[in-house]
Order: structure tokens, then sequence, then C-alpha cells
């Protein structure tokens, strides 16, 4: 199960598994990175996500895009 704290039209901060990641809309992709609990990233690399997906498409269903989780 997954909630999402807070959200704007181009990111989002999501509670999974006891962890906070931000889930970011560039346009041509939308990526998930580890973040603290106010959204943010300490280290830019990507945990999830892809090319070709929207803010909505990943956030319909979180763990689907999240690898390794």
């Amino acid at each position: 199960m997954y909630t999402i704290i807070d959200r704007s039209s181009t990111s989002a901060i999501v509670l999974y598994n006891d962890q906070f990641f931000k889930v970011s809309d560039n346009g041509n992709e939308t990526l998930i990175f580890k973040c603290d609990e106010n959204g943010s990233v300490a280290f830019l690399v990507e945990i999830g996500g892809g090319r070709g997906l929207t803010l909505d498409e990943v956030l319909e269903d979180f763990p689907r895009w999240c690898w390794g989780l």
C-alpha cells in the first residue's frame, strides 16, 4: 500500500514501505527518487519510472514502476 503525501502538476511525494519517494515528470519521462518527508532528494539516482510515462500513470500503480523495492 502507498500514500500520496503531496502533489503538484509535475511532481508528487509518495510514502511506500515506510520510505518517502519523489515522483517527477519533466514532460518526457517520469522518474522516482528516494527523498525525505519534505521531498528533498539527496541523490539524483532514479529508482523507478521511465520514458513516455506520465505522473498520473506512475501514481496509479506506484509499486509497478519501482525497481527492486
